[in-house]
């Protein structure tokens, strides 16, 4: 059941085509990323983002003193409308004092996601908070912001957000292109006091790039990749699932797959952090 429904509005509203053109932005890019991370690597990305998430010491409390009028979220409306009017309810949700079950924090990012932007693949809390800073931020050094009226606040706030939103995706973005993974994985390997202390062998990263990359790999062509005799290999396979860094999988009888677990994507993906 589609979580959209008609409303009726208390005034007819057009959004403006800047925040359409940030909306069509912002889809476009979650594409990307969706299209670039492998349906294997994803989910452990989700899994470890939510545990980043709780303990971000950017996690939006309050916003700035906007009175966001009621969006009408209709199913006919092109996905740039539906994607502007999803995070407008997005904010809207710190305003509310409602106990429901879902939350309306949690009720908004269905709406997001049922779009299609994935806000488990990137900080959608972490963008919130940078957008309130800027705002507060130009507040103070532009008293023109302070005097315009509430709409005028709404969408400048709502400007901000969507550019946050589509900065924090394409951080994400970089740090999953290939290039950038390799050069982060194996300083993570050459640095990282876990994995010093296990010992793990030169030939493990290689293989472990790939399969992140990859999202699952046969067992014998990992460990044919770390260029060990199988007995060594095996040994390494151990010691990367004791950091948790790697797991059989249940879907593919006699495959590898990735895992992701917090103090990782904290190499992987700095700007978390």
């Amino acid at each position: 059941m589609s979580l959209y429904r008609r409303e009726e509005p208390a005034a007819v509203t057009v959004t403006p085509a800047r925040l359409l053109l940030f909306g069509e932005d912002l889809w476009l890019k979650t594409a990307g990323l969706s299209g670039r991370l492998a349906p294997e690597t994803a989910p452990s990305l989700g899994i470890a983002l939510i545990g980043i998430e709780v303990h971000c010491s950017q996690t939006p409390t309050h916003l700035p003193q906007i009175d966001f009028r009621p969006s009408v979220i209709s199913s006919e409306s092109d996905y740039r409308h539906r994607t502007v009017e999803a995070l407008r309810d997005y904010c809207r949700s710190f305003a509310t004092n409602e106990q429901a079950s879902p939350s309306p924090q949690t009720a908004a990012r269905l709406k997001l996601d049922e779009l299609g932007l994935r806000t488990n693949l990137w900080s959608l809390k972490r963008a919130t908070a940078r957008a309130i800073v800027e705002y507060e931020k130009l507040s103070r050094v532009d008293s023109y912001l302070a005097q315009q009226n509430s709409a005028d606040q709404e969408l400048q706030f709502l400007q901000l957000v969507l550019g946050a939103c589509i900065e924090e995706i394409g951080l994400t973005l970089e740090a999953s292109l290939p290039s950038v993974l390799r050069t982060r994985v194996f300083e993570t390997f050459r640095s990282n006091e876990r994995i010093l202390e296990a010992k793990v062998d030169k030939g493990v990263p290689p293989a472990l790039l790939c399969l992140i990359i990859q999202g699952s790999m046969p067992q014998s062509e990992f460990e044919m990749f770390t260029g060990l005799h199988s007995e060594t290999a095996k040994i390494e396979l151990a010691k990367l699932e004791a950091l948790g860094i790697l797991a059989v999988s249940n879907a593919k009888r006699g495959c590898l797959e990735p895992r992701l677990p917090g103090w990782l994507i904290a190499c992987l993906l700095p700007h978390l952090s």
